[in-house]
């Protein structure tokens, strides 16, 4: 361990205790100790040892970018240290330095990301009691952030959540993260935090900039135009509604979300911004018409939308190119990316224009770019890396030109060279050679070396032979040798000077490259739109949501050939008919009723055409979902306490421009409990006015009788049975389903016939039950004669009867309940006799 190369090792390990450190010797990368022990199991390379005790592993340095890619996955962060030449020239070993950190949230290489999507860094920064939440992508540039109350942490949640951002940073206050949470967290320096308080953005600004400049060694990279969301701008989804209406995920199958459905998008700019349309749906009316606008006009000039198709599969993903450059990450290759997409962009534009498309003007320096690389680089491929084919353009530069000829004509004017000195010499053994020590010299055998013509100078004596050079033989080897020098360090030079011109347009190029994610996104809802039928909506501004044959955009999109959606209408109004109690058979398509409409809502409010034959909407400002169940076992919370808590987020959070969806709340606990806790939710919600616009989906019939109340209303989907068997029709209607079919369902399911018949037999005796028990509560109170009776007169029994009947409000206590507590004082009663 007390060796140089271990105690600078040490060092560096001291300093990144939290990095796997590639400490570079020779052409490799090694490893010590923990650090070889975790990589070498990450990466399935040899664990070997150094001075037989020290654990060690290594991986060659020119194959860094996929071992690097393999830990960025596994969560881990990698410490690059390279040598560097010894200040003390009389230094046995060579210096070492670290000059970059890679954590999972600061990558902006290709081959480290995942495909177009955004890659978010986040820092969580507590000042007093406000939060500020910031997401950066640093392989795009982009950075948005929110503030918030201390108190209000499920939102914080919910908004990381949404992000998902691969890497968080913070000061001093740990973030409020769940604890399967895989997030990598890092706290970082106070001394990265201005001591002046109270700036907000500016610090949350600052603190990222220094993060950023530490892991990449860079004073160059600040963010620009950070962007605060202000969730009063736009619809709000929580993360369950984003996972309950897989809108960007879903865990079985990718494409079938709604994200995959209207995914038509050609570039990488367009998907980032339409993955970000769908989580944020705007509140602004002005806004969702523009986007309809844009659509229309698309729609209307289908020939040369094609045409708009062809030069977007051209642009590659400016955002992040021009983030790489300004990291140090440039490629000469870009320059002729960037050139086919700025060329590209005139086309388009001249297009636009033409059919009154607002798209914006190419600005004038990014034109002159495009010049520029036409006259400066070479006309065919651009090398991946400098010096590996020519780089400039023939003719731009003369010293340039001739040193390129000079590494690729070389050889052939050395050959002509001896040919030419063989023919005019008569020297038949004369040949022209090369090592590193002499360079290019004349040889010629000992017994013609006296015939040499006067002009050859005498280099070296050999045994067998003389050694010569030549004036003309030194020109070829200057400008051969040199060659290679002479064309690095030009291609250098305008290289560096490329790059630095399109780091001073980089404003330009991020305007540039929203303008086209735009287009991007609206040429990609024409198409869905086209191509499914769907219609523009009406807006209204009194709140009321209606639909005439509305769809399900992703169901109606995976049905199977031959099957067609089945449409429905609807229409919640937030002052009569705001509350809707859906019930129907298990199947029935209750499910997915409900999420349609929250997904048409959600396409409404991105400026989407929506799945329908008419629509009129007004805008609301949130959607909550309570569906489906789950425990949270690490937590130790239970399906149904979870799903009372999503409730009660709900019932604490929900306006009148809310639409809110129940799916079967109460039933993770009994029968009686969860009848009354949805009865009290229904009540709950029929109190205020305007009343939330609300679908409640649930098996309990009973609730159906709460149509009476104000605001509530019945639907149900519609079947059809004959002979013992159920057709689901899928239609929905006004009114209350007859029954549930859930021991059909059963059967349907493959419960075996023995169990399926008995349940038959079970239903019937307890409906039976049922049936007798409400006849002898719609009969004269079955305990008129004990109210008839003085209180003197009453006995002890029947004087705990009165007082339970007093207990009793029957406008507020659920049925089944009711009728629970009639058998209880007919028990009471029997008792005494």
């Amino acid at each position: 361990m007390n060796t140089p190369v271990m105690r600078q090792y040490l060092e560096v390990k001291e300093l990144h205790p939290d990095g796997i450190v590639f400490f570079r010797m020779g052409d490799f990368y090694e490893m010590f100790l923990d650090d070889a022990k975790i990589a070498a199991q990450i990466l399935d390379i040899t664990l070997t040892k150094r001075q037989n005790q020290i654990p060690m592993a290594g991986i060659p340095y020119h194959a860094t970018e996929s071992y690097i890619s393999r830990l960025i996955s596994a969560g881990k962060k990698v410490v690059v240290c390279e040598q560097t030449k010894p200040d003390d020239p009389k230094a046995k070993i060579m210096s070492r330095e670290v000059v970059r950190i890679i954590t999972p949230g600061t990558v902006v290489e290709d081959n480290l990301l995942g495909g177009y999507q955004n890659n978010y860094l986040s820092l969580y920064y507590k000042e007093k009691t406000s939060v500020y939440l910031a997401f950066a992508d640093v392989s795009t540039s982009e950075l948005v952030y929110f503030f918030f109350s201390e108190s209000e942490k499920e939102r914080i949640l919910d908004t990381i959540k949404r992000f998902s951002p691969k890497e968080m940073i913070y000061t001093d206050d740990i973030p409020p993260l769940s604890k399967e949470s895989k997030i990598i967290l890092t706290q970082i320096p106070k001394e990265y935090v201005p001591k002046k308080k109270g700036a907000g953005i500016d610090t949350v600004v600052h603190v990222l900039d220094a993060y950023l400049q530490y892991n990449y060694r860079n004073q160059n990279f600040v963010f620009k135009s950070p962007r605060r969301i202000d969730e009063t701008e736009y619809l709000i989804l929580d993360e369950q509604t984003v996972s309950h209406l897989e809108l960007v995920e879903n865990p079985n199958d990718k494409n079938h979300t709604l994200f995959g459905v209207l995914n038509r998008c050609l570039t990488a700019t367009g998907k980032r911004y339409l993955k970000q349309r769908i989580l944020f749906p705007t509140r602004d009316e002005n806004k969702i018409k523009d986007h309809w606008d844009k659509i229309e006009i698309l729609t209307q000039n289908k020939k040369e939308r094609l045409k708009i198709k062809e030069s977007l599969g051209d642009l590659i993903d400016l955002e992040r190119v021009i983030t790489r450059f300004r990291v140090g990450k440039a490629l000469p290759r870009d320059f002729r990316g960037i050139e086919k997409s700025l060329t590209a962009v005139t086309l388009m534009k001249a297009v636009l224009d033409g059919i009154g498309y607002d798209f914006s003007k190419l600005p004038n320096d990014l034109e002159s770019l495009v010049l520029e690389f036409q006259n400066t680089l070479f006309d065919g491929e651009l090398p991946v890396f400098l010096g590996n084919s020519p780089f400039l353009k023939s003719g731009f530069h003369k010293e340039y030109d001739e040193a390129i000829l000079a590494r690729e004509k070389g050889k052939d004017w050395i050959l002509e060279l001896e040919e030419k000195e063989k023919k005019e010499s008569g020297c038949s053994s004369l040949k022209i050679r090369y090592n590193k020590i002499l360079g290019y010299f004349i040889e010629v055998s000992k017994a013609q070396a006296k015939d040499v013509p006067s002009h050859f100078l005498k280099k070296q004596t050999l045994v067998t032979g003389e050694r010569f050079t030549s004036p003309k033989l030194e020109e070829l080897e200057r400008a051969i040798l040199q060659a290679d020098e002479i064309i690095e360090r030009i291609e250098k030079q305008f290289f560096d000077r490329l790059v630095a011109t399109c780091i001073s347009l980089y404003e330009a190029f991020l305007t540039l490259s929203n303008e086209v994610a735009s287009l991007d996104y609206h040429l990609s809802l024409t198409e869905i739109k086209e191509e499914y039928q769907w219609i523009r909506p009406e807006i209204r501004n009194d709140g009321i949501i209606e639909y005439m044959d509305s769809r399900h955009p992703v169901v109606e999109t995976f049905l199977p050939i031959g099957e067609r959606f089945v449409p429905n209408h609807l229409e919640l109004n937030p002052k009569e008919n705001a509350i809707a109690v859906l019930t129907g058979p298990n199947m029935a398509g209750k499910s997915t009723f409900m999420r349609q409409i929250a997904i048409n809502q959600i396409l409404f409010q991105m400026g989407s055409y929506v799945p329908a034959k008419k629509a009129s909407l007004s805008i609301v400002d949130r959607i909550f979902t309570r569906i489906g169940s789950g425990d949270n076992l690490t937590k130790g919370e239970s399906t149904f306490y979870v799903e009372m808590r999503e409730t009660a987020t709900i019932l604490n959070q929900f306006t009148e421009n809310s639409l809110i969806l129940f799916d079967e709340v109460g039933r993770g606990t009994s029968t009686y409990d969860g009848l009354s806790i949805a009865w009290a939710i229904l009540e709950f919600l029929s109190k205020n006015f305007p009343k939330p616009k609300t679908i409640f989906a649930t098996h309990y019939h009973e609730l159906t009788e709460l149509e009476k109340g104000a605001g509530i209303f019945n639907l149900y989907l519609d079947t059809f049975e004959k002979d013992g068997e159920i057709l689901f029709l899928k239609k929905v209607k006004r009114g209350k389903s007859k029954q549930s079919f859930g021991i059909y369902v059963a059967k349907l399911a493959g419960i075996p016939e023995t169990v399926s018949e008995r349940a038959k037999e079970i239903l019937v005796g307890l409906e039976s039950k049922k049936r007798e028990i409400k006849i002898k509560n719609e009969e004269p109170s079955l305990f008129g004669n004990i109210l008839e009776k003085e209180p003197n007169g009453l006995s002890a029994n029947e004087e705990k009867v009165i007082k339970r009947i007093s207990q009793i409000d029957p406008n507020k206590i659920p049925p089944l309940e009711a009728l629970s507590i009639l058998d209880e004082l007919k028990r009471i009663l029997q008792e005494e006799n």
